[in-house]
């Protein structure tokens, strides 16, 4: 939901589908089975007492991300999240979205990070949602993009293209040598630099808090 040009047309999952069906398959399950879960009371209710069993089990160390390739799909799919973040209050939960409209029912909660997915297709509408609930904008910068002048605690992911993987260090790309000091802090370094110990989500927390 809320897709924009520049999302369909680096979205990763169109790979996933056509390269490994059998995981993209499951992907769908998932998609239908939360929509089965939401189709009455008690089935909501259900689901969210047995995901946030499963949440304080198992993230107590890692925290919860909301989706792999998905969004807010509905007002109900919206309550449900908060309902499950509400009942698993010691764990950090983040969420990605660009359903901006759902995303007020998200406020307030303190073990989650909201985090808005922005590109140049819905950076107003992004900067409106931030400069109403305090949400941060996670900005996808693409070639040629000229990047806006995001709030402190943005954090920029550059797409596949801009990231120099062929390079000996990927300071070298000119997308990087372009960037204002203040745009460098907010680039996201596993997106960029790569995943290792180093760099990755956890210690990374530019999303997480």
């Amino acid at each position: 939901p809320h897709k924009t040009p520049v999302c369909q047309s680096r979205c990763y999952v169109h790979r996933l589908q056509e390269n490994e069906p059998e995981i993209y398959e499951k992907y769908r399950h998932n998609s239908w089975a939360m929509r089965h879960a939401l189709s009455s009371p008690y089935r909501t209710r259900t689901a969210i007492a047995t995901f946030a069993t499963w949440i304080n089990l198992h993230c107590k160390k890692g925290g919860f991300r909301w989706h792999v390739s998905g969004d807010i799909f509905s007002m109900e799919y919206a309550w449900f999240i908060r309902g499950v973040v509400c009942e698993t209050h010691d764990i950090r939960h983040w969420i990605y979205t660009r359903s901006f409209l759902f995303s007020e029912t998200l406020f307030g909660l303190p073990n989650l990070a909201v985090n808005l997915s922005a590109d140049r297709d819905n950076w107003n509408d992004a900067l409106a949602c931030h400069t109403k609930f305090g949400f941060r904008i996670c900005f996808m910068a693409t070639e040629g993009d000229v990047i806006p002048d995001l709030p402190e605690g943005s954090v920029i992911f550059p797409s596949h293209e801009l990231r120099g993987r062929d390079l000996e260090s990927p300071l070298d790309t000119p997308w990087w040598k372009a960037l204002t000091l203040k745009q460098r802090r907010m680039v996201c370094p596993p997106d960029f630099f790569g995943q290792s110990e180093a760099f990755r989500c956890g210690p990374c927390k530019k999303c997480l808090f």
